[in-house]
């Protein structure tokens, strides 16, 4: 029967109604059925918002299909267990749980059995450790290097971090033996503390407990529904071996034939429903049959025998559903609702005509009808974040009108006086009810207004920690000794002192032991292939000093370049900060700290009088259209056109539709130029240019045209600028000289990012992710027909769309029959670079508006189509494409709050070449929400940046890395600035490290941190340490992921120490003996040789010169204090300035 209170009402006054109606309810619990998964959080939200004494639960279903071979995620697994000891646990209040049809249907283990699975663990409670560890792994835990989502733990000696449901943030359980001493907390962004406790839960976050018991079950039932076993039945074979595989919770029944509705935990409860239950649920269950056929159909040619598992072993069928239904006395709930509320509803404003009318004060409208409203019923304002409301609230108050108070839930208005209230909540529409009125922003602005929160700037230099790590067999670069072969690290015992050493392989099975303090002296190569030099040749040095020269040519060019640009002046704009302002707060999204960083940087540029050339660095999704649409505002308010150039007629025209609704209701002409624009058009769009009608002209190549005639062009904005080509961008440039350049990209060329690091260009790095924004999850698969049917059947489960991207015409075909065939319920469409361009734009609007759900597309996708309902793409043949490509193809999904998933898929038994493996790899590793920006810098290092002046893209940095390319760059640049005349490049100082012979142990020892990789990892962050704080900091960190430090790291800190003061004072050597110290400066040279002979006078009894060192007798105790004493003592004297 339908239910009637539900038809013709919002979501919002549903939430009310049912908030309203069960508070006065004989039920203590009450399940409310979504038809539609993704509306459960914003439906939570607001049940709470309207009665914060309801206790609300969410209780999700699978995120993948059933009869896939894909699991559900952990999260998933962790929140579903969640809700369900939460409906059973002791409260005075209520209880709402909310679910969708999809998990209605589905039976669960009883809850009986998965919590006597859990357990507690207390301070001082003595642990078997090793058994916790296999535990762990038993309820579903996965070990990790890191801990960053729920059900993952990751173990260093006695510290364990795990990450539990219910909780949040990860744990630290740090034992002493057996005994836990200490549980804190730690942020998984950075892996520090934040926080202790005295006890943690740790909770199942599987729906499968593998133990001898489960795995016995499993092969009996096994044997008995599928029937004969072969050798290498994957499911089979992997559970024998104490193993879970991917999709194995769709064999739940297999485990457990003691499966129980749902209903099971709710028994007494009542129901309600926001569409025709009967309906929900037939075609639901038609759904589920429909999926076990189709697989059947392909049981004979597939590995896969999950279809021969009957649906109601795992699923409600309906008439199941109706006797579940009665047995647990569920109370369905039908008509009461719309007997006690029809009459107390009714919709509210909307102020689209206002926000449309040249004419009028939208806000002196909002205000008028406030104020009318108060005298009737208390009326109450609504934003998304505090940022918003605070905003509208602010703009309200200067067209005079008073707001008494913010309010959490609206039980702060009852028994009150009328009056005008603020509020954060996630109602999309209000309504008018007897007692209050709710405005969203939505009403006023017809979207979302965002925050205005202060930005902080990042540490650009925090983006380079850690960039690259080493692996054995990765070639490198010495300072010294040229190209080598890094072999990993080894330890020796030498005079009883035991320390860590880096072996690196030469030509002729030459080696060099580099001691781990001086890891800075080399750098990866950046290539997998490259002669290795020979220890003694003067290859090397002759190599290195010809890339010099040539350095030298490009940096004096670079200089000039920089300096004619300062000597081009441009008008100084004046922002209007009012009128700016205003435009800001319409962006319906709240900035992070890093796009308000870049936009100040575009602002300041534009005030300085000279021409701009920014590259703006960013993700995917992360913002930078937005500081391109601010940048335009600026110019067209000082009446300067703009020129917006990207690479396709789609993303063009997306782009077209994004600045046209950002500059709705403001007196500016945005044109659009392209290869769809009709010739009498581009006649008209021309004319309309010269005289300046147009302000804002956006298109593709051909607005890079001196044949385009500007009024007074002020900005040209080159978006995705890794697909133009050198030649047109320096076009632009030379067409017109004095205009500002802002150039947009996540993956910027390894040219555009050599210019950006040289500082012939400005950077702007937006490196924040958007809020609720997540990872893009990244697998690298063979072709399999059921793996790819569970991935696409997984988003078009949760309502979103795909992308089926191939590299070549010719793949098209085969795609479509497999689609065809194994993928029928999908409605698919075909575009490539030969549709015609009517076809092509009919088409990606079609999957723009949602027409269908899957796009099969040759690489058109890769230049900046933004769908934000596609948050699955399958990549096929992802070995012929390069690493940028795959990187700005997968940036297509993932850019709302929904995870989005990538499958890079090889063809099947193809045998891929390494640098396909390395690619593919390397983007399945690039997963975070900050690694575009990695990427162009590997990509930098394995290609090389080429003369950044010209073409090339090549270059000369092969012959000696891109790091020490970079390097030797930077301070060539330098020098020639200081030292103008310095024809040789004399002044040019290259790295180097003083050579440390103490007699002590300083290492980081395995048993401390076990991963060679981290552990190397952490070596170049120490000796990489610009100040005493940073080393500090580094240390702390230490203690804080791994335990106490011991005594050996004490000692390395403490030769690093040494080691700073000896750069400092240019000592080369530094060797402590039986009898004393001996020091030896670089080059026999010294700084102030005034102040030495000061220092040697000062203790002449024991300082000792000869043969151009320093010979210091020392009293016996710790070697590494009395030679950083020393240090010091003699830094007084050789730095002292002299009077």
């Amino acid at each position: 029967m339908k239910n009637k209170f539900i038809e013709n009402y919002s979501k919002e006054f549903q939430a009310f109604a049912l908030s309203t109606i069960f508070e006065n309810s004989d039920k203590s619990l009450h399940i409310h059925l979504l038809s539609r998964e993704g509306e459960l959080k914003q439906f939570s939200d607001n049940l709470k918002f309207f009665n914060n004494e309801l206790d609300v639960i969410v209780y999700p279903s699978w995120d993948c299909f059933p009869y896939s071979n894909i699991s559900p995620r952990k999260e998933i697994v962790s929140k579903r267990h969640s809700a369900l000891r939460a409906s059973k646990r002791k409260s005075q209040n209520r209880k709402i749980i909310l679910m969708s049809i999809d998990s209605i249907l589905q039976r669960i283990v009883p809850v009986t059995e998965s919590n006597v699975k859990s357990f507690s663990i207390d301070i001082n409670q003595e642990v078997d450790f090793s058994r916790l560890i296999e535990w762990l792994e038993k309820i579903g835990y996965l070990r990790q290097e890191n801990v960053y989502s729920v059900g993952e733990y990751a173990v260093r000696g006695g510290i364990l971090d795990i990450f539990v449901p219910e909780v949040k943030y990860p744990v630290r359980l740090d034992f002493f033996g057996a005994k836990l001493e200490k549980i804190r907390t730690f942020d998984p962004s950075s892996q520090r503390s934040n926080g202790s406790v005295n006890n943690v839960k740790i909770f199942p976050v599987s729906e499968i407990i593998l133990d001898e018991q489960s795995i016995d079950i499993f092969r009996q039932n096994y044997r008995r529904s599928i029937g004969t076993v072969k050798t290498n039945d994957r499911v089979y074979n992997s559970i024998s071996d104490n193993v879970l595989v991917e999709g194995i919770e769709h064999w739940l029944p297999l485990f457990n034939s003691k499966l129980e509705p749902i209903f099971s935990v709710l028994s007494g409860a009542s129901l309600s429903y926001d569409n025709d239950l009967q309906v929900m649920v037939e075609n639901k269950w038609e759904q589920i049959i429909e999926s076990r056929n189709f697989d059947l159909k392909a049981v004979s040619n597939s590995d896969n025998k999950l279809s021969m598992l009957e649906p109601s072993l795992h699923y409600l069928s309906p008439s199941a559903f109706r006797k579940a239904i009665r047995f647990y006395h569920i109370n369905k709930v039908d008509h009461i609702f719309s007997n006690k509320l029809k009459k107390t509803y009714s919709s509210t404003k909307d102020f689209a005509v206002e926000r449309n009318k040249q004419d009028i004060s939208l806000f002196n409208e909002v205000v008028k009808y406030l104020r009318e409203g108060v005298r009737k019923r208390t009326m109450i304002i609504s934003g998304h974040s505090e940022g918003s409301i605070k905003r509208l609230v602010s703009v309200l108050k200067e067209h005079n009108l008073n707001i008494v108070r913010k309010i959490e839930n609206i039980n702060q208005i009852y028994d009150t006086p009328r009056d005008i209230y603020y509020t954060v909540s996630q109602l999309d529409i209000g309504f008018s009810t007897s007692q209050f009125e709710i405005i969203t922003e939505k009403a006023v602005f017809g979207g979302k207004l965002r925050s205005g929160r202060a930005a902080k700037r990042r540490n650009l230099t925090s983006v380079f920690e850690d960039l690259h790590s080493l692996s054995i067999k990765d070639l490198v670069v010495h300072i010294d000794y040229g190209i080598g072969m890094f072999m990993g690290l080894k330890n020796f015992e030498i005079n009883g002192v035991n320390n860590d050493f880096l072996e690196i392989n030469y030509a002729g099975s030459d080696k060099i032991f580099l001691p781990v303090e001086n890891i800075e002296l080399i750098s990866q190569l950046g290539l997998s292939d490259a002669k290795l030099d020979k220890l003694g040749s003067a290859n090397w040095q002759m190599r290195k000093a010809t890339v010099k020269n040539k350095i030298k040519l490009i940096a004096e060019k670079l200089i000039k370049v920089a300096a004619e640009r300062k000597l081009v002046n441009t008008k100084k704009i004046s922002l209007q900060k009012d009128f700016f302002q205003e435009f800001c707060d319409r962006f319906p999204y709240e900035e992070t700290p890093d796009q308000l960083q870049a936009i100040s940087d575009v602002v300041k540029d534009l005030s300085t009088g000279n021409p701009m050339d920014r590259l703006i660095c960013g993700d995917v999704g992360f913002g930078k259209t937005e500081v391109a649409i601010r940048a335009s505002f600026i110019m067209v308010t000082e009446n300067k056109q703009v020129v917006v150039a990207a690479p396709t007629t789609l993303l063009a025209k997306q782009h077209t539709e994004i600045f046209e609704k950002r500059f709705d209701g403001y007196p500016i002409k945005i044109k659009m130029l392209s290869r769809l624009t009709k010739v009498l058009e581009v006649d008209q769009i021309e004319k309309e240019l010269s005289n300046g009608d147009v302000d804002i002209l956006i298109g593709t190549h051909s607005v890079i045209n001196k044949n385009l005639k500007f009024n007074d062009l002020g900005l040209v904005i080159i978006d995705e600028e890794q697909s133009f080509g050198v030649d047109q961008k320096e076009q632009l440039k030379s067409l017109f000289p004095k205009i500002h350049v802002l150039t947009l990209s996540a993956t910027p060329i390894p040219r555009t990012l050599q210019m950006a690091f040289s500082g012939i260009r400005d950077l702007s790095l937006i490196n924040t992710p958007p809020k609720n924004r997540m990872p893009i999850e990244t697998n690298v698969i063979d072709f399999d027909h059921g793996t790819i049917r569970s991935a696409i059947m997984r988003e078009v489960k949760r309502d979103g769309q795909i992308f089926f991207v191939v590299p070549r015409i010719k793949d098209i075909r085969p795609i479509e029959e497999f689609l065809n065939h194994y993928v029928p319920e999908a409605q698919y469409m075909v575009a490539t670079g030969k549709t015609s361009n009517t076809e092509l734009e009919k088409t990606i609007s079609a999957f723009y508006y949602g027409e269908f759900n899957l796009l099969v597309s040759t690489n058109i996708v890769g230049s900046g189509l933004d769908i934000p309902r596609a948050n699955t793409i399958i990549i096929y043949r992802a070995e012929l494409f390069g690493l940028s490509q795959l990187y700005q193809i997968r940036g297509r999904v993932g850019r709302s709050n929904k995870r989005g998933f990538a499958y890079l898929v090889t063809k099947e038994k193809t045998s891929l070449t390494e640098n396909a493996k390395k690619r593919l790899n390397l983007i399945k590793e690039l997963n975070s929400l900050v690694s575009g920006f990695t990427l162009s810098s590997q990509d930098l290092e394995m290609r090389g940046s080429g003369n950044i002046l010209g073409e090339e893209q090549t270059g000369q940095v092969n012959e000696i890395g891109v790091s020490l390319y970079q390097e030797m760059l930077q301070k060539t640049i330098n020098s020639l600035k200081l030292n103008k005349n310095d024809i040789n490049g004399s002044n040019l100082e290259e790295n180097w490290a003083p050579v440390i012979r103490i007699p002590v142990t300083a290492r980081i020892p395995e048993n401390y941190i076990k991963d060679s990789a981290l552990r190397l990892s952490f070596y170049r962050r120490l000796s990489n340490f610009d100040n005493r704080v940073q080393l500090e900091a580094l240390l702390a960190e230490l203690i804080d992921r791994f335990g106490k430090l011991p005594s050996d790291i004490i000692n390395l800190a403490n030769i690093l120490k040494i080691k700073e003061k000896c750069k400092s004072l240019e000592i080369e050597l530094l060797e402590v003996g039986a009898k004393g110290i001996t020091i030896k400066f670089r080059e026999g040279k010294v700084e102030n040789i005034i102040g030495l002979l000061a220092f040697i006078e000062s203790d002449k009894n024991n300082i000792k010169p000869s043969n151009e060192k320093l010979f210091i007798k020392i009293k016996k105790g710790n070697p590494l204090n009395i030679s950083y004493t020393l240090l010091k003592n003699m830094e007084k004297f050789i730095k002292k300035k002299a009077p």
